[in-house]
């Protein structure tokens, strides 16, 4: 049993942290030079990808999922967006229309982007990843210290 557990909190801890990884290494590169601004969000309410201002809103196996734009202005007034993907399954969504967020922008690429709130989840689920992967192997260890059946 306890080593079921700790299969399954690794497995966990993989699918958490893998994803995060390649997030952090592209906003790390857009950070390099780097710009701040300010972005309003929008979301579709609409059931079909024409309506609204986003590609629209999707159902997954485990929930749905929501696309929320950013809308954002260079310096030079180029107008931009960028597009984030939002689980609805286990939280609150994370943005809400209107709402003004920080984008941090590559200066000679304005077009390279992301919401500063993502860098956070991300290091967060790296973080958790982490937790999930030490507890996987904590299990493991105390099942084989104690010899506990399979």
């Amino acid at each position: 049993m306890i080593y079921g557990i700790a299969l399954l909190l690794f497995i966990l801890g993989l699918t958490t942290g893998i994803p995060a990884i390649p997030q952090l290494l592209r906003m790390r590169e857009i950070k390099k030079n780097s710009s701040t601004t300010t972005g309003i969000v929008q979301l579709n309410n609409g059931p079909h990808s024409n309506e609204g201002t986003t590609t629209g809103m999707m159902s997954s196996i485990l929930g749905k999922v929501n696309h929320p734009q950013f809308f954002y202005r260079t310096p030079d007034e180029k107008e931009l967006t960028i597009e984030v993907v939002d689980s609805a399954t286990f939280q609150a969504r994370r943005y809400k229309p209107g709402e003004t967020v920080e984008i941090v922008y590559d200066k000679n690429a304005p077009w390279l982007a992301y919401v500063q709130k993502e860098w956070d989840n991300a290091f967060r689920d790296l973080w958790k990843a982490g937790g999930e992967l030490l507890i996987a192997a904590i299990l493991l260890a105390l099942g084989l210290i104690f010899k506990l059946p399979t």
